[in-house]
């Protein structure tokens, strides 16, 4: 966890030979103004010939100094220096006068000019008067910066000092979070985000606090996910580290158009020239950065010695989120010398409900979300807590993300704890039989899914993250008889290519016997990986069922099969349905024989499988989910 800090180097300290000035020239007289268009060369040059010109190129761009030739238009010349001083009063005005012309010369100086030149002018003059005034700027602005930095350094002790009482701090986060708003306050930074190891045993960096836009940052991540977040971003990373010892990063956002006074760092990628430094800044950065690393590496000692005080979330419930990183890295070592599994989710509160159709003709398409919901996260946990074993342990990621590990667990076990989830979430709602909307969860199974902690947990978001276009959640809630369901989700099926998700549903329109084929390469697959749900709906002559039966006449004790006739419920007689629960993925594939094609929809979505094993069941009067 290295890189090094650059600064800015603000305008202000800038030599007063790289000062570029806005020089105008009011003369009337070409060859004057032939000698300041060769004697002005690294500065921007305004030239006019009569007042007119000049005094709409002096309201176009300001100057900082101004050349009037107070003899133009019969004295004319004289009240455009009190004008200019109007115009521009920070300007640095000189007259120009002949010899007959010095009366109205002193007047002008009177009126507020800097200084009278008689003409002709020579070269040298002009450089001197214009020199002049570029030390005078570099002066003031050396003498705002040190002033801001004198007022900066009065700040610093006090900066210093709170970064020290990090140590003190209740829990990882609560000092993370007093980190990031000295870190605000310190550089004017428009956001900050700070990430932490997740724990002693693992290499993942978890967001302890984050305070702006940055709460849009990644909850957890390595240290690799975390760089490329902040480089795609074009973040300032500030690396939280002093030797060996490494702590994690801060994050920084500047706001817009800000640019100096602003710690900057190299990216690894980045091929640009290293800038001037700001040297107080930097080392006030350096300085905090290493003494909040120590300081935070001393809260971890405490915690550690007092024995789990950072196991629980203050908020809730939950564990914290080190403490599940850390039992997770255990159990992900005993799984791979034993060779046993556990199984991982992700549950995420949304601050908005899954969408629903306004009318038949639109199922398939994406609508609005209807107004938020309201669940409270703190409710949710007791509920999830209540469907959970006691060996299992939820954690808290953020407000509203939490993670679930399972030790010992397989997929169709999480399946089942998944299912009792939702049940408990959607009992409290009232709403019994429905999944309760905005409650996204994901699950992933080692080692089928990945072989680290990273990996499990990716996966298992972007599957929680799936969840939220299930078509299942747009199924109207008053639609309860299992005929009418099917013919809602086959009557319209959805655009060839028209969904981009894995477990986006297909358009389903085959000869029944191509789909006992697809049915079947489905089941073989699902077979290798284990242990398997399946419910298939069966009937007499050429269906579903019958293969099904046919590839499983050897008995297996780790696959559960129930065939149900749906032809005595009303509206069922035609349906061909097979729901696939097995440890590495769902499948559910609905439609009706029409003719001997079957027109429906599949989809490896274990929401929608889940759904109809469920309610065929219950057609058939068979209870499939205890």
């Amino acid at each position: 966890m290295t890189a090094s800090l650059e600064g800015v180097w603000s305008p202000g300290r800038a030599p007063a030979h790289e000062f570029s000035l806005k020089v105008l020239a009011v003369i009337a007289d070409e060859a004057t103004r032939t000698l300041f268009s060769r004697v002005i060369t690294s500065d921007e040059l305004m030239l006019a010939g009569d007042l007119a010109e000049g005094i709409v190129l002096a309201e176009t761009a300001a100057p900082d100094i101004a050349f009037i030739d107070v003899g133009l238009g019969d004295g004319a010349g004289l009240a455009m220096v009190h004008h200019l001083k109007a115009l521009a009063s920070e300007a640095t005005v000189f007259a120009l006068a002949t010899r007959a012309e010095l009366e109205a010369g002193a007047h002008a100086v009177a009126l507020g000019g800097a200084g009278l030149f008689l003409l002709p002018l020579g070269g040298d003059e002009v450089l001197n008067a214009v020199g002049s005034v570029r030390v005078r700027f570099a002066e003031r602005a050396l003498r705002v910066q040190l002033e801001q930095e004198a007022a900066r350094s009065a700040r610093a002790a006090g900066w210093i000092a709170r970064v020290a009482e990090l140590a003190d701090a209740r829990d990882r986060n609560a000092a993370a979070q007093q980190l990031a708003e000295v870190f605000v306050e310190a550089t004017g930074a428009a956001a900050a985000a700070v990430y932490l190891a997740a724990g002693e045993r693992s290499s993942e960096l978890v967001r302890a606090a984050a305070m702006g836009p940055l709460d849009r940052a990644p909850a957890y991540g390595t240290e690799t996910d975390i760089l490329d977040f902040a480089r795609r971003e074009q973040l300032i990373v500030v690396p939280l580290a002093l030797r060996k010892l490494a702590a994690g990063h801060l994050l920084l956002q500047k706001e817009p158009g800000r640019s100096s006074a602003f710690p900057s760092v190299r990216r690894p990628d980045s091929a640009a020239s290293t800038p001037r430094r700001a040297p107080l800044l930097d080392g006030l950065v350096k300085l905090l950065a290493t003494q909040a690393t120590t300081a935070l590496a001393l809260l971890g000692e405490r915690e550690r010695s007092t024995g789990g005080a950072a196991m629980k979330d203050p908020a809730s419930s939950a564990y914290s989120f080190a403490y599940y990183v850390d039992v997770a890295g255990r159990e992900i070592d005993k799984a791979r010398r034993y060779g046993r599994r556990f199984t991982i989710a992700t549950i995420v509160i949304e601050p908005d409900g899954a969408a629903a159709p306004e009318r038949p003709g639109d199922f398939w398409r994406v609508t609005p979300a209807p107004p938020a919901n309201t669940h409270n996260p703190g409710q949710v946990v007791e509920h999830l807590l209540r469907a959970v074993r006691d060996t299992d342990i939820l954690a808290r990621v953020d407000e509203n993300e939490f993670h679930l590990l399972m030790p010992e667990t397989a997929a169709l076990e999480a399946h089942a704890c998944h299912r009792r989830m939702l049940s408990h979430v959607a009992e409290s709602e009232k709403r019994a039989g429905y999944l309760p909307k905005g409650l996204l969860v994901g699950v992933a199974t080692f080692p089928h899914d990945g072989q680290s902690l990273a990996q499990l947990l990716r996966i298992a978001r972007r599957r929680a993250d799936a969840t939220k276009s299930s078509i299942v959640h747009r199924v109207p809630q008053d639609r309860r008889n299992i005929g009418e369901i099917v013919s809602l989700l086959v009557r319209e099926p959805p655009a060839p290519g028209g969904a981009s998700a894995i477990s986006a549903p297909r358009a389903l329109d085959l000869s029944v016997s191509d789909t006992i084929l697809l049915a079947t390469s489905v089941v073989r697959n699902a077979l290798r990986g284990g242990a398997v749900f399946l419910l298939v709906a069966h009937h007499d002559g050429l269906s579903l069922g019958a293969q099904v039966k046919a590839l499983l006449a050897s008995a297996r004790d780790d696959v559960v099969v129930h065939t149900v006739d749906l032809r005595s419920s009303p509206g069922c007689d035609d349906i061909e349905a097979l729901c696939v629960l097995a440890e590495h993925g769902a499948y559910a594939l609905v439609g009706r024989n029409q003719g001997g094609f079957v027109k429906g929809i599949h989809a490896a979505d274990p929401l929608l499988a889940d759904f109809l094993a469920e309610r065929l069941g219950r057609a058939a009067g068979l209870r499939v989910f205890g």
